[in-house]
């Protein structure tokens, strides 16, 4: 079986939902990413800058690097809006899809006729990963700035296995979403500019995950009932199926219990009960998961401003 063929089948036997290939190059996005750093958007993120020279080229974190395998792993697009994002409501990601291309770095060990090198990225490593995504034929960045697949929609995690072997670049897919505005609409903090660039320091993904410190109070009513991220320009696009079709157990919320905590399929706490959480309930009901990595101060911070919303002042 060619290599290519192989990779896929392997890939499909591990639950990803999609998978293609790129040629390693130059990245073609890196001015655009600048330009978001420099007029802030990042936000808080600093980490981001320092290592902005690594991501205009996979070499310089891979010398040996020929081509670049992308997957995707789908998980609940569920509409229902939810103070906690789909996405967090099963494992943790990170550990998730490193897992599964470590098996799939195996399997190409065997069958490569060439000694493999092999480096996992998943999220934290300095790579532009929608943009290896659009070259690798799994799909188009769409207006919210996440990738689409014309299959699978927009609630993907990514990953990417960067080898050796010279494999054959898949053919890019072109963007659907024409007028298509339902993103930018369902975003009430106007996160999402006219250039397609994201304001990270208005997303609400951002100010209840990745923002330290205090939420501006002007976004607090704009950020509402939210505890930990935002599905709100995801779960409107069109593309995304409907059921839970090619969602790996470990992402459902009705999947396999936590590494070491509840079962994932347990009601999440509501903004009062994270509010009386100690470090022990917090530990038992979030291990393994991605609200975990935040920690309690985050997911208390947050459940104060979804609680001062509720208070109606005294006349």
């Amino acid at each position: 079986m060619p290599l290519p063929s192989l990779i896929r089948e392997e890939a499909s036997r591990l639950g990803f939902a999609a998978v293609g290939f790129a040629a390693i190059g130059p990245c073609q996005t890196y001015d655009r990413f600048k330009n978001w750093l420099n007029r802030g958007y990042a936000g808080g993120m600093t980490y981001l800058a320092r290592h902005a020279l690594l991501r205009a080229d996979l070499r310089q974190i891979m010398p040996e690097a020929r081509s670049i395998i992308v997957v995707a792993a789908r998980y609940p697009a569920d509409p229902t809006l939810s103070p906690f994002s789909n996405y967090c409501r099963g494992r943790d990601y990170h550990d998730i899809l490193r897992g599964k291309l470590k098996q799939l770095a195996r399997s190409l060990e065997v069958q490569s006729s060439i000694p493999l090198r092999s480096r996992i990225c998943v999220d934290s490593a300095p790579v532009l990963e929608r943009e290896w995504a659009v070259r690798a034929g799994l799909g188009w960045i769409g207006k919210q700035g996440s990738l689409v697949n014309p299959e699978w929609g927009c609630t993907l995690f990514l990953g990417e296995l960067l080898v050796n072997l010279e494999l054959a670049p898949s053919k890019p897919k072109p963007s659907k979403c024409g007028t298509c505005r339902r993103c930018v609409e369902a975003c009430p903090t106007g996160a999402i500019q006219p250039d397609g660039l994201i304001d990270a320091r208005r997303c609400i993904a951002y100010l209840t995950i990745e923002h330290k410190g205090e939420i501006p109070e002007d976004l607090h009513p704009l950020i509402g009932a939210s505890l930990f991220g935002c599905d709100r320009c995801t779960v409107v696009c069109p593309f995304n199926p409907v059921g839970d079709t090619a969602i790996l157990p470990e992402f459902s919320c009705l999947g396999r219990s936590a590494a070491g905590g509840n079962p994932v399929g347990t009601p999440m706490p509501t903004a009062e009960q994270c509010l009386t959480l100690s470090e022990a309930d917090f530990q038992q009901r979030f291990r393994g998961t991605a609200v975990y990595r935040s920690g309690l101060a985050c997911l208390k911070r947050n459940a104060t401003v979804a609680m001062a919303k509720r208070i109606t002042p005294k006349k």
